[in-house]
């Protein structure tokens, strides 16, 4: 089985589409002006459905996130500076076993990891 889509639930539907598309390419593939639902594509087999959020009291578990894995540390490095240059809540670039990686927030304070792994020795 592959994973081929995730259901992020937001307030603003809008928003979170011009994010999505603006940092990571994502393609939409339905109609522009709905404030309920949009269906987004990554060109890659991969949807991504924004819903509006019904009862703002719900919201994320602490920690929970949407990670993007790239290929190299310049494009950690390319993203956060491009965010943080766009007034946006970004990390310092932290780097540990795991790799290089950054987080941000994206329109419905849904936490976003973008990250590299190690490159091996």
């Amino acid at each position: 089985m592959k994973l081929n889509h995730i259901d992020l639930h937001v307030p603003d539907v809008q928003r979170a589409v011009l994010f999505f598309e603006r940092y990571f390419d994502f393609e939409l593939q339905s109609n522009r002006a709905s404030p309920a639902i949009a269906i987004l594509s990554d060109r890659h087999g991969f949807v991504l459905v924004l819903q509006r959020l019904k009862d703002p009291a719900h919201v994320y578990p602490e920690g929970f996130h949407v990670g993007f894995l790239v290929e190299n540390e310049d494009i950690v490095l390319g993203f956060h500076e491009r965010v943080r240059s766009d007034g946006l809540e970004v990390s310092e670039v932290l780097r540990n076993n795991r790799g290089v990686l950054v987080y941000c927030k994206a329109p419905g304070d849904i936490l976003v990891e973008v990250s590299c792994r190690p490159r091996a020795v």
